[in-house]
């Protein structure tokens, strides 16, 4: 394929050349200096048009460019997964099939480029040797200031061990720590366990979703939501719901780079902090 700076320069520098010398050889010596300076510049432009474009890694099927969040979201939370998968010391076959499942039906990514370099990921955190810990740390310092986006892995990764039909101790612990990693306070975890319906050990968990009468549609759960104690003030329950209800926006979710259909898990999340605020209210008559 020519390249048309190419062609430009070439042309540029033939002109120069028989201009300034009256000579046609000079203008030919010339076309190819302006060839060669052309080619230059014209593959630094399509070489920064395509990494404009199509960003960088397996995240470049979505069109995101590497600036955004979601490459550094999604590359980290799938080794997490990974790594999740191996904590009894394999990786079952059906395993894969519930990632591929959550990849496609939950996240909707369903460009065959991109569930392949998910799973490639995934595979590789899983067989690799870098601690769960080391991709915890990873995600909280790239969204230290974006906790709804730390509060969204957790839930996907215990929305993927509800699936799996409960949760493995290792597991268990491995969550745990992440979330103490994420900087969530005392109790975070366990209360989005409760909210999907998911226990230690198997014949515990839900389908992914909060079980009907459980603790997760009570006033305690409410308060869990907002990340408040039941004893909270008036302000201070007024405070926390302004705060949440603007980190989960969908909009604000939108903004991050992230793909069009994780704005699916912040509406879920909207709504359920605007139930919280909502039964509050009614429970504490303001």
């Amino acid at each position: 394929m020519i390249n048309p700076a190419s062609l430009i320069g070439a042309v540029l520098g033939f002109v120069f050349g028989v201009f300034l010398f009256g000579s046609p050889f000079i203008g030919l010596v010339f076309a190819l200096i302006g060839s060669s300076i052309g080619s230059g510049i014209g593959v630094r432009a399509f070489r920064g048009r395509e990494n404009e474009q199509t960003g960088s890694g397996w995240f470049s099927g979505w069109g995101y460019g590497s600036g955004t969040d979601g490459p550094v979201f999604m590359d980290t939370l799938f080794s997490m997964l990974g790594r999740l998968a191996a904590a009894d010391g394999r990786v079952s076959s059906e395993e894969e099939r519930i990632f591929r499942s959550v990849v496609t039906n939950e996240l909707r990514i369903t460009d065959p480029g991109s569930v392949a370099s998910a799973l490639d990921i995934f595979r590789k955190a899983a067989s690799g040797d870098t601690p769960m810990g080391a991709y915890a740390r990873r995600a909280a310092t790239a969204f230290r200031n974006k906790p709804q986006l730390l509060e969204m892995m957790l839930i996907i990764m215990v929305r993927v061990a509800a699936a799996e039909g409960g949760l493995h101790p290792e597991e268990d612990r491995l969550m745990r720590e992440t979330a103490v990693t994420f900087g969530f306070r005392p109790g975070a975890y366990e209360s989005v366990k409760q909210r999907y319906g998911v226990g230690s050990g198997s014949g515990e968990a839900g389908g992914g979703h909060p079980r009907p009468g459980s603790t997760a549609g009570g006033l305690k759960s409410a308060y869990q939501t907002l990340g408040i104690a039941q004893g909270a003030s008036e302000s201070e329950i007024r405070r926390a719901y302004r705060k949440k209800a603007s980190e989960y926006h969908p909009d604000k979710i939108a903004a991050k780079g992230l793909p069009d259909e994780f704005t699916e898990f912040a509406n879920a999340k909207f709504q359920e902090i605007q139930k919280a605020w909502d039964d509050i209210k009614k429970a504490k008559g303001f």
